[in-house]
């Protein structure tokens, strides 16, 4: 053998060992890991399937059965996040979830199982209830009209002590001000800086809130200065609406969820979803909260919904069609958005993104 076949031969048998020693390694290592052993689920969810559809006040049947002839079920408790409310103790009994005191939406159960005297499992699963309620139709009368800035892109809209706020969106275009109610010019007027995208605005404590569209910051100020106080951040996605019920602000964010928020933190305490008796109601935009009621346009619909704080079903719709200014129908830029509410005389003032025209309207029934 020549000088360098050898050569050859003895780097063939280094790369050999090399993966050899590696190989060997990789072993080890499988072996030290932990063995994953899969567990064995002894009992079956018969009922109710996965996203079963339910109305508000009807119940659904919870059935669990046994996997093996030797497992005996001893009790069965059902919960939905807020404690348990529903047990059985035997595997005979039926048990009937009651859906009249839940909110409508998504809701997960937790059926949890007890057998063999101290073994359990839980099964998870997903209802869908919708609202039992048919929304009331509210109709209007216009009481007056006054001029607006067809520049000003309305995100959101709050009437307090005699004064008209307005925030605009669009970035380099957003602002927050006091609207002349006769006029509609603006009696002030504070520009947002030009990377932000203004949205709702809600009065608390002297202080008016205002949201980005999707920086997750937000702003406050004085009310009657508007002075910029203090910034926040939060974590919901994207800001659409803001209102307040007296004690939380509540948030759109386009989707069928409403937020609960702690004013001081901007920590999220609740959310809400919207359904009416058809299903979800999503792309909730400009709120307003009034006599208990949460008020909603929807975007890109000439309507508002009236929605139950409490459950979240859209118990009332108010058609504002014939308000919509000539050649608006249908441009998704200048849609329905603006809702506030004059607590002295009922009514409610109404606009859209670039409409020319401010309109205060009577509700029929009262809210």
């Amino acid at each position: 053998m020549n000088s360098f076949a050898l050569i050859i031969t003895r780097m063939l048998l280094a790369l050999a060992l090399i993966l050899s020693l590696s190989c060997c390694r990789k072993h080890a290592q499988h072996r030290d890991q932990p063995v994953k052993v899969p567990v064995k689920t002894l009992t079956r969810l018969e009922s109710p399937r996965p996203n079963t559809i339910l109305k508000s006040g009807d119940s659904v049947q919870i059935t669990v059965s046994p996997l093996k002839i030797d497992v005996v079920i001893d009790s069965v408790t059902v919960s939905s996040g807020k404690g348990v409310t529903l047990k059985a103790s035997n595997s005979t009994q039926l048990l009937y979830w009651q859906t009249k005191d839940d909110r409508v939406g998504q809701t997960t159960l937790r059926v949890m199982v007890y057998y063999n005297d101290s073994l359990n499992e839980s099964h998870n699963v997903n209802i869908v209830v919708l609202s039992d309620i048919v929304p009331e139709t509210y109709t209007y009368e216009v009481v007056d009209t006054f001029p607006h800035d067809n520049q000003a892109y309305t995100q959101g809209l709050v009437y307090e002590g005699g004064r008209l706020y307005e925030s605009t969106g669009l970035e380099g275009q957003s602002s927050l001000r006091v609207v002349n109610i006769p006029t509609g010019v603006p009696d002030k007027l504070v520009s947002l800086p030009t990377q932000y995208f203004g949205e709702g605005i809600a009065i608390f404590n002297d202080q008016v809130y205002q949201i980005t569209y999707k920086s997750q910051v937000g702003f406050v100020y004085d009310k009657n200065t508007l002075e910029q106080i203090r910034s926040f951040d939060y974590q919901i996605r994207e800001g659409w609406g803001l209102a307040t019920d007296g004690k939380s602000l509540i948030m759109s964010d386009g989707s069928a969820m409403l937020y609960y928020i702690e004013p001081d933190y901007f920590t999220q305490t609740d959310k809400l979803e919207v359904f009416d008796h058809k299903g979800m109601v999503d792309s909730l935009n400009e709120i307003e909260y009034v006599n208990g009621k949460i008020l909603a346009n929807v975007y890109g619909q000439t309507y508002i919904v009236v929605i139950d704080p409490l459950s979240g079903k859209v118990t009332g719709k108010i058609e504002l069609r014939n308000l919509m200014p000539p050649g608006f129908q249908g441009d998704y830029g200048k849609v329905l958005n603006g809702i506030a509410y004059n607590p002295a005389n009922g009514h409610l003032y109404v606009t859209g993104k670039n409409w020319p025209v401010l309109y205060e309207i009577k509700i029929t029934p009262e809210m």
